[in-house]
């Protein structure tokens, strides 16, 4: 993201971020392999390298179990115990406070204020999400070019009941909000009444009975309903493992709101969308707290849900405010938590990744599936979301106090992908990865015969004797001879279609990848990156003829598979840091990247507190005022 931020602020189209960059100090953030969400975020937090914080990838492998297995790593018990920020200066009696960011949760310190879900960018996220957004469709088919049928299919019933004055009824969908979700329960009943106003086609949302409705709303095209609350039951049990403070009993009231994106009477068709179910308050450690943010700031919900733009859910203007709604949210909560006295609020928008993943390839010339023709609307877009994040600078540059400092930076960039790579498959082809017929009449893998395999993206582990439950290559020699096999045959791999080589590097994560920050058990025993353009997340099965293919499924735009420095196209890995406040130099453009583990122990010099625990990054002391 860091170029195409660069030329956004100076064609003059990011005017925020212009006032930040010229009031403070600015610079290109170089993330530690994998550039991935989990692993940088952690690391900008603590102030550790992968090798201390046990995060190199976006799924981790433990060691010892099977070579097959790996596991997401947003949440702070499933990686090595490391001292971040909130937690230290919690310790030391200080209110701290964390937005939607990775490695908050479980929240372990009362006074460490977690708001949000556990920083995973999915768009059905955990603990709090009450139920996922949802479309209801008649008469057409909207999934995008993914085929995901995602959506509920419904019949518009003959109606001619009309529920307000003015409005005549052609046709009625009865439907329920439920809490889904683990945990949560209750369902509510609403009918939605399609017809005419006088001034076109529209419908009316009724909720309960039409004799005796509970509320009754009109509903016109491309436009949001007004927010509807409903409560819902909770068991308390499934959610206080998440929290240190005790959690409120009682039911929780839910938030969504409803958006009709097609309707044709004539054709019948239908789709409405209902977004997320999101808890009005009770998404915090302390509700209390939550409810005065709520009460002031307006609803939250940080679920982005680019897949329902993707499979035409949703229209521009909806995608827009989807994503812009959680991003002003935590600006301005940011602001008024550090009123309040909170030491430090760390924030995490994730609306960038989400969008350059999906839609990289339609808005940069570089990509096979970029269309001239159509990239004006594709950029459109993507001018949306850059305008909500230079307005959310605004806020946060608007509202800053001259004793506060203000830190915005992105873990990671993005770049588009040209062609897939799978490793595991490569492996098989060369005699490292075994097949049996499993008793179900389906291959599988060969443990007694396989020496080699990928378990997670970035991280091949040799099938080593005493330490994988079937393990069958000897430590010593041999353990060394196989890794010495496996770098070979990757440097030496190239793609038929185009001749150049897969692989930039390849090394012994123990011998060679300090210079990454790798190197601990949890790091595999072999590490890759690949030739820009190439991408090998979600291409991990051994299953399967085809070693190089075209990039498949949503995911055209990719990070974490190259080299860090890489640049590709209008993107590369490389994010973004600018800082101001009291302490910062003004105007100063750091000619050399920083790393992620730097901005921790930065702040802490600032703040005159202690290193943490296991910090390894050092103060950037060029960036600070004399």
């Amino acid at each position: 993201m860091s170029d195409i931020l660069e030329a956004e602020i100076n064609a003059g189209r990011m005017p925020n971020f212009k006032r930040l960059r010229d009031i403070g100090v600015s610079a290109c953030n170089l993330p530690f392999p994998s550039s991935v969400t989990p692993g940088n975020w952690t690391s900008i937090a603590s102030g550790t390298k992968p090798w201390t914080n046990g995060i190199s990838d976006f799924c981790m492998h433990t060691p010892g179990a099977p070579l097959s297995e790996m596991h997401l790593v947003f949440k702070k018990d499933t990686f090595n115990p490391i001292a971040f920020a909130w937690d230290a200066l919690a310790q030391r009696e200080k209110r701290t406070a964390t937005i939607s960011y990775p490695g908050s949760l479980p929240q372990t310190e009362p006074l460490h204020l977690a708001i949000g879900n556990s920083g995973e960018p999915v768009e059905n996220g955990d603990p709090w999400t009450i139920a996922p957004s949802r479309a209801l469709v008649c008469g057409c088919e909207p999934c995008g070019p993914y085929e995901w049928h995602e959506y509920e299919t419904v019949d518009l019933i003959p109606c001619q009941v009309s529920p307000i004055a003015g409005f005549e009824s052609s046709y009625r969908v009865d439907f329920t909000v439920e809490g889904s979700n683990p945990g949560y329960s209750t369902a509510h009943p609403f009918s939605l009444y399609l017809g005419s106003f006088s001034q076109g086609a529209g419908a009316v949302l009724v909720e309960g009975d039409i004799e005796h409705p509970l509320s009754v709303h009109p509903l016109v095209l491309n436009q949001w309903s007004p927010w509807l609350e409903k409560p819902f039951e909770r068991d308390i049990t499934v959610f206080q493992r998440w929290l240190a403070n005790p959690l409120p009993a009682g039911p929780v009231i839910g938030q969504f709101r409803l958006r009709l994106t097609k309707l044709d009477l004539q054709k019948g068709v239908l789709l409405l969308y209902i977004s997320n179910v999101y808890p009005k308050y009770d998404f915090s450690s302390d509700v209390a707290l939550t409810r005065a943010l709520s009460d002031e700031l307006g609803p939250y919900n940080d679920n982005l849900v680019i897949s329902r733009l993707l499979m035409g859910w949703l229209d521009a203007e909806g995608f827009y405010d989807e994503f812009r709604m959680p991003g002003i949210w935590q600006a301005r909560a940011a602001l008024r938590l550090v009123d309040e006295g909170y030491a430090c609020v760390f924030s995490k928008w994730h609306a960038f990744d989400k969008f350059y993943h999906f839609y990289m390839h339609k808005i940069d010339p570089s990509a096979p599936a970029y269309e001239p023709d159509k990239a004006d609307d594709y950029e459109y877009l993507h001018r949306l979301l850059l305008k909500s994040a230079d307005e959310m600078i605004g806020i946060l540059l608007d509202g800053l106090k001259e004793d506060t400092v203000l830190v915005v930076m992105s873990d990671h960039g993005l770049m588009p992908s040209r062609r897939c790579v799978w490793v595991n498959r490569y492996l098989a082809k060369n005699g490292f990865i075994a097949f049996r017929t499993g008793e179900d009449g389906q291959q599988e893998v060969d443990w007694s015969k396989t020496r080699a395999y990928v378990s997670s993206y970035l991280l091949l582990n040799v099938n080593l004797k005493g330490r994988e439950p079937e393990g069958i290559v000897e430590p010593g020699e041999d353990f060394q001879k196989t890794k010495r096999e496996l770098i070979n045959l990757l440097q030496s791999w190239t793609d038929p279609l185009t001749g150049q080589h897969v692989m930039t590097d390849v090394f012994d994560a123990r011998a060679d990848g300090a210079f990454y920050g790798l190197g601990s058990e949890w790091d595999g025993d072999i590490r890759y990156f690949t030739a820009p353009g190439y991408t090998l997340y979600r291409s991990i099965s051994p299953f399967g003829d085809e070693t190089i293919t075209d990039v498949m499924g949503p995911y055209l735009g990719d990070h974490g598979s190259c080299r860090p420095t890489t640049r590709f196209g209008r993107g590369g890995e490389i994010g973004c840091f600018f800082a101001t406040g009291k302490g910062f130099r003004r105007g100063y453009v750091r000619p050399y990247p920083i790393t992620p583990d730097c901005v921790m122990p930065t702040l802490l010099d600032m703040m005159g507190e202690k290193p943490l625990a296991h910090q390894e990054g050092a103060v950037l002391y060029d960036l600070l005022s004399e």
